[in-house]
């Protein structure tokens, strides 16, 4: 029985075996497919929010049928979690983009409608914000605050704010500041009614007086607000107080927190934030006439130490402070100026770097120094501005002299100076002519001169003019 079984499987298996060792004599047909190839003038692109882009490819097919196509771009953020975004379906894209600012990927696809098959092209788009970079520009107009904004393609908004949050505000403006780093984009606007806070890139509001001090705060004399060196912290200098908030390095989701208590202590603070240093800021006590410092996430203020040897005492300085702004800035450290006057009225200029005094020298031959109001300073070159009414004038810093670089007419008084400080090479003027305001715009050449002995722009159509503010 064993042996048959054994037969007919060892037979099973011959027929099996040769069966696989004949000739397979079946026949394929391979048909070539049609293959599209897509080509476009560029591989980037850098489009404003809210614009649109468009994109035009032109089509390539190997095997040309009339076949039809299906056709859609999809964008999605780079390094995202979010799902990606289909712009359009049409061949040649077109359409308002409208997303957060940031790098993109977006894919065009192309697919046969007949057999399936699809090409794809991918590019960079890199979104800025609709409100990306230029000058804030606190005014007052119609009997409300207002923020209006000069974008550095020249577009000027006249009140965004108001726009993208169907609102105005009350009362007059004082000042507008920015803070821009990785993971914050914050633009606050002060008013004598409160204060306000944006998302920097289509300013949307995201706080008010409530949210960012809930047991209250009034605002009359100008403030300051910023970012310290680290960008641990955010600072507020109100009224003489510092408060602070806590910046986006080790807590980016806590930057739009409330901020804290005034600091305790003895002091009136000057406002102004000297983040000369990454392991503290500097502040300056008018009342008693010294530098103090607090240390990142610390909220504590406390006297700077000195040296009565340094060209100053950073502890015992004997001024007071009338202006401060930027010299040169480094990786590590930052220079600082600073316009001081003494108690018989007669100004300085001092310096500081990093943590150590610099200049301390007497301001001579400087026509109008003792009435100016406006200071701004260069980072590339040893030059201080200042205005005094309608005029404009450069001290030369080494030569210790000053000389006039501009006036305006007599009844153009002038409300602000700022330096843009990507450059050092234009010196921004807000005017007000009775309760209209102006902006010029003058470039510098290499010896601190207004190219061509006059502005090189000018903006009208704002109310009286308060102050100027950067977003970054």
């Amino acid at each position: 029985m064993h042996k048959h079984i054994f037969i007919k499987s060892l037979f099973i298996s011959m027929v099996m075996l040769v069966m696989a060792c004949q000739k397979d004599e079946q026949s394929f047909v391979y048909e070539k497919q049609n293959e599209v190839t897509i080509s476009t003038s560029a591989t980037a692109f850098t489009v404003t929010q809210l614009d649109t882009l468009k994109v035009s490819p032109t089509l390539t097919e190997s095997l040309p049928s009339g076949e039809g196509f299906a056709y859609e771009w999809k964008m999605y953020l780079v390094g995202g979690t979010d799902t990606a975004k289909i712009l359009s379906t049409e061949k040649d894209l077109k359409a308002k983009i409208n997303v957060p600012p940031g790098s993109y990927s977006l894919r065009y696809k192309v697919a046969s409608k007949k057999t399936g098959v699809a090409s794809f092209n991918l590019y960079r788009v890199t979104v800025n914000g609709a409100f990306y970079q230029g000058w804030l520009v606190s005014n007052n107009k119609d009997g409300k605050a207002r923020m209006s904004f000069i974008r550095t393609d020249d577009v000027v908004f006249a009140a965004p704010a108001e726009s993208a949050n169907n609102t105005s505000y009350p009362g007059r403006a004082i000042a507008a500041y920015s803070g821009i780093d990785r993971n914050i984009a914050l633009v606050l606007f002060f008013t004598d009614q409160g204060v306000y806070r944006f998302n920097a890139n289509d300013f949307t509001q995201n706080g008010n007086t409530a949210s960012l001090f809930p047991e209250g705060k009034q605002f009359s004399t100008l403030p300051v607000y910023g970012l310290n060196k680290l960008v641990t912290d955010q600072y507020i200098v109100s009224e003489g107080g510092l408060y602070a908030g806590l910046g986006p390095s080790f807590f980016p989701g806590e930057v739009l927190k409330p901020y804290s208590d005034r600091f305790t202590g003895d002091y009136s603070l000057f406002p102004a934030i000297i983040s000369s240093t990454q392991t503290s800021s500097y502040f300056y006590d008018n009342k008693h006439q010294r530098f103090m410092q607090a240390a990142y996430l610390d909220r504590a203020i406390v006297p700077a130490t000195g040296s009565s040897t340094a060209s100053f005492d950073l502890g015992n300085v004997g001024k007071t402070m009338i202006a401060c702004d930027y010299g040169v800035r480094g990786s590590s450290n930052d220079e600082f100026y600073f316009v001081m006057q003494n108690n018989a009225g007669v100004r300085y200029l001092l310096s500081i770097n990093g943590t150590v005094p610099g200049l301390n020298q007497l301001i001579g031959n400087s026509p109008d120094i003792a009435t100016a109001t406006k200071f701004a300073t260069s980072s590339v070159v040893k030059h201080l501005y200042y205005a005094s009414g309608e005029k404009i004038y450069l001290y030369d810093i080494l030569a210790n002299s000053s000389r006039l670089v501009y006036t305006f007419p007599a009844d153009t008084k002038i409300a602000d100076l700022k330096m843009l400080r990507a450059t050092s090479k234009r010196l921004v003027v807000a005017v007000n002519k009775g309760t209209a305001g102006e902006v010029y715009y003058f470039d510098l050449d290499n010896l601190g001169n207004a190219v061509g002995n006059t502005y090189v722009k000018k903006f009208e159509g704002f109310g009286e003019i308060v102050h100027l503010g950067y977003r970054n």
